[in-house]
């Protein structure tokens, strides 16, 4: 490596070739080191990464932060039913909001992110999501690894 004789003579960290560096080294790595090489990427909010054409994942974000929404909507409702003995339709009223949350999550966990961004974000919002429904995660540990080495061949792809 060449030594600088200067500050402006010295390469900016930012550069495209550092970065295909690095993700050829991290699609290269064993799953477990990839996830070690992204722990050191400081996660950007999901909320914060701009919507992109070319990544499916913003979408899928959006689409579950809805049916998430919607579900936590229906069990206020199903609380409130309970409350008033309406039992039954306690129950009925989060059935179809608790199947759309699942869903949307596990087609989330199963699209692999086409961009640095898109994988920051992807990463950043199940990190929120694990903040509050840990239990979300109990069998999802598979997929996530096979979704993560398949965003990280994406990058090699890409860059």
């Amino acid at each position: 490596m060449t030594q600088a004789d200067s500050v402006h003579s010295t390469p900016p960290i930012n550069t495209s070739a550092t970065r295909r560096r690095f993700l050829s080294q991290s699609a290269g790595m064993a799953a477990g080191g990839a996830v070690l090489a992204l722990a050191t990427i400081p996660p950007a909010p999901a909320s914060a990464a701009p919507a992109s054409p070319l990544d499916p994942v913003f979408g899928l974000i959006a689409a579950h932060r809805a049916a998430r929404a919607s579900y936590l909507a229906a069990i206020e409702e199903q609380t409130r039913l309970d409350s008033i003995g309406d039992h039954r339709s306690a129950w009925d009223v989060t059935e179809g909001p608790c199947h759309a949350d699942n869903g949307a999550f596990m087609q989330l966990i199963e699209t692999a992110p086409q961009t640095l961004v898109g994988l920051q974000a992807w990463a950043s919002y199940l990190d929120e999501i694990r903040g509050d429904e840990e239990w979300m995660f109990e069998d999802a540990g598979p997929t996530l690894v096979s979704t993560l080495v398949q965003a990280l061949g994406n990058l090699a792809v890409t860059s």
